[in-house]
């Protein structure tokens, strides 16, 4: 059995210092915190999705040379809930909660319009900051503050509270000010995509910022909503990606009252193209209102960065072919002995390139390329008078997933690199970190025998002057723990790729988690 997807039983309150390998360099003074599921049954009761799991979160704390270690369990309402039960009571996204043998059909159709009924904040997935604060996030309405020290819940913010959605996704774009951007749904007098923006948050001690709905933009059916995981942003506009994945709405709701989990009614309609769309930030329009910018079907969870150049906007995102990926976050799937041979029947996901002219005339000749950039293979093609159809530039020939830049200076910028989990379907490796050039289109790779490191997260030397000085920073799993092999924490030099220090901590695994970031001490 897969021992990577199984319960964390220790949790780590106290720091645990570490044992260095190599050397760490001296400028790095801070905490990579990373967030994911460590808990994946309770009593008999066991969960089913990945998306699922008791939320675990990490803490590992760098400085003068040294590193120490820390985990904990979040204390959510739902973690209570189960904990109290001894099983499964909140339902979760491919996980039914056993039904409360006090309440009959309809009382369980109406606690669906009562959602405080039966509350889900087990914020499993990233960490993103409003300020100097720390905040834990999932794909709900629901967030936790989180003591940076301690990982203790600091108490839990209703986003729904402070602006007019239902939810809103982990993956938010913060600027330098503290200013937070993100999308989501709103189902108030029919289902809509939102994007939505909070104003910085000036003092610990104000409550959380009410934010404002830049703008609403409708499905096509009543009846089902496109599904995303994240969205682009450049300096002046947002790119919301309308993807062939769309929530079958009256699935969801006949689900909630029959005891279907919600990933039952997450679908995938192949014949149907992926269609981009573009908002001005400042005023919540929509650019090109009577034109289709559309592309042949593909999936995306994860964004890379977007930025204009002379009149385009540049769009840069790990891309899947197909469904199929979806279909393998099954836990049964991966607790078996088959995960990485499961995984490696999935065809790579594509770090690809998109551009999206902003100017367009109509009086061009039909099939015209209207990507004026040089040094570029994407395209967009006037197809007639109101499509484009656009064709993407792959970035490397390295599948990529879980992508990160130097955030700090080059989100919504021209930038040259970018960082990821590698993707080999058919190679040794099936997880390395690989840096590319998205200048050149040529990349780099770290990789170890049996060794599945998780999303590397950019940290950049303060004393640097070119966009790759600094580190990378990884959280590393071997395959041989059970014959005393140990997690480590892996640092690599991002220029070079080439390992700076590993540190182990007298931990066999690490939790299998999704996202972090690096706050600065």
């Amino acid at each position: 059995m897969n021992k990577f997807y199984q319960t964390v039983e220790r949790e780590v309150e106290d720091p645990l210092e570490g044992k260095v390998t190599g050397t760490i360099p001296p400028w790095i003074r801070g905490s990579l915190y990373r967030n994911g599921p460590g808990m994946y049954e309770v009593g008999y009761t066991k969960f089913n999705h990945l998306f699922d799991p008791m939320a675990m979160f990490q803490r590992f704390h760098v400085s003068d040379g040294k590193a120490y270690y820390q985990c904990r369990y979040l204390r959510s309402d739902t973690y209570k809930r189960n904990m109290a039960a001894n099983r499964i009571v909140v339902t979760e996204v491919g996980t039914v909660a056993f039904p409360d043998p006090c309440k009959n059909i309809f009382q369980r159709f109406l606690s669906y319009f009562q959602p405080n009924d039966s509350p889900n904040d087990n914020t499993l997935v990233s960490f993103y900051p409003m300020k100097d604060e720390l905040y834990a996030s999932t794909e709900s309405d629901t967030i936790h503050k989180v003591d940076p020290e301690t990982l203790d819940s600091l108490g839990k913010v209703k986003l729904s509270k402070y602006v007019a959605v239902n939810m809103a996704t982990a993956h938010p774009h913060w600027d330098i000010d503290g200013t937070l951007h993100n999308i989501g749904y709103s189902f108030a007098k029919g289902p809509k995509v939102c994007l939505i923006k909070f104003p910085p948050k000036d003092k610990p001690e104000d409550d959380f910022p009410h934010g404002k709905v830049v703008a609403s933009l409708r499905p096509s059916s009543m009846f089902s909503i496109n599904y995303f995981h994240s969205f682009a942003m450049t300096e002046n506009y947002y790119i919301f990606v309308a993807q062939p994945v769309y929530i079958n709405l009256l699935k969801a709701l006949m689900g909630h009252l029959w005891g279907v989990p919600p990933n039952a009614s997450v679908e995938w309609w192949p014949d149907i193209k992926a269609k981009f769309r573009i908002i001005r930030k400042s005023t919540g329009e929509e650019v090109c209102p009577d034109i289709t910018y559309e592309a042949d079907p593909f999936m995306v969870f994860h964004h890379c960065n977007a930025y204009e150049d002379n009149d385009h906007i540049v769009i840069d995102l790990c891309a899947h072919k197909s469904f199929e990926v979806f279909e393998h976050f099954n836990l049964k799937e991966l607790q078996s002995d088959q995960s990485p041979e499961n995984f490696r029947k999935i065809d790579n996901p594509e770090p690809r390139r998109y551009i999206l002219p902003l100017n367009i005339d109509k009086n061009m000749a039909l099939q015209s390329n209207l990507v004026k950039l040089m040094n570029t293979g994407a395209s967009a093609t006037l197809v007639n008078q109101s499509t484009v159809n656009c064709k993407y530039e792959k970035l490397a020939s390295v599948g990529l997933e879980f992508p990160q830049i130097h955030y700090q200076k080059y989100n919504t910028k021209k930038y040259k690199y970018l960082y990821g989990v590698g993707w080999h379907k058919d190679g040794k490796h099936f997880n390395t970190l690989a840096k590319i050039d998205v200048q050149s289109k040529t990349y780099l790779e770290w990789a170890e025998d049996n060794a599945y490191p998780s999303e590397p997260v950019f940290v950049p030397d303060p004393n640097g002057t070119e966009e790759d000085d600094g580190v990378l920073m990884s959280a590393v799993n071997d395959t041989g723990f059970e014959s005393g092999k140990q997690a480590f924490l892996l640092i690599l030099n991002a220029k070079t790729m080439h390992e700076l220090a590993r540190v182990h901590f007298n931990i066999p695994r690490f939790p299998r988690d999704f996202h972090g970031l690096f706050r600065n001490a």
